[in-house]
């Protein structure tokens, strides 16, 4: 196979590569913008190359290689939408578990999950659920465990014990 010169292939140039990786950094296009970069700049001679600075399989790097010569810096940019699926936690079904909670009745994930199932017929995983939770930065409060074996009383008088000031000799 003849070598490509990437330099002559890549038809942007360096000044305007650098913008739009100045621009994509924390995107998911942005390692796509560094490999041309580096193709255009001669840092790297080829793609296998490019590699070890990308962290990202030769196959990987190819694939998005054969999109730029599809489709031109357009391609590279492109991101496809994830294929998540419509969340079956509804509305209506988050605000009675935002009650539920405030209520006491929810204290763990599994009684989140309990709740639902048996209110509003949706179910889901722990992980699924604890997810949900999570980006609706929803915690249950619950109080501190309590020993089996403690004595209100003798505590309180403990406390008033300590904070009573020494009497003077």
């Amino acid at each position: 196979m003849p070598r490509r010169h990437y330099p002559l292939l890549i038809t942007e140039d360096l000044a305007t590569l650098t913008q739009l990786e100045h621009r994509q950094r924390g995107h998911l296009t942005h390692p796509r913008i560094r490999l041309l970069w580096l193709l255009k700049s001669g840092q790297v001679p080829s793609i296998r190359r490019a590699v070890p600075l990308l962290g990202f399989s030769v196959c990987q790097l190819y694939r998005w290689w054969a999109m730029y010569q599809q489709g031109g810096l357009a391609a590279v940019l492109a991101t496809k939408p994830h294929g998540h699926s419509h969340p079956r936690l509804t509305e209506p079904a988050w605000e009675g578990v935002c009650a539920a909670m405030r209520a006491g009745e929810i204290a763990t994930i599994k009684d989140a999950q309990r709740y639902l199932a048996d209110e509003w017929q949706i179910t889901y995983s722990v992980s699924g659920l604890w997810w949900h939770l999570h980006q609706r930065r929803a915690r249950p409060k619950t109080g501190r465990r309590r020993h089996q074996q403690a004595n209100t009383v003798r505590q309180a008088d403990y406390k008033r014990a300590v904070r009573r000031p020494a009497a003077s000799p």
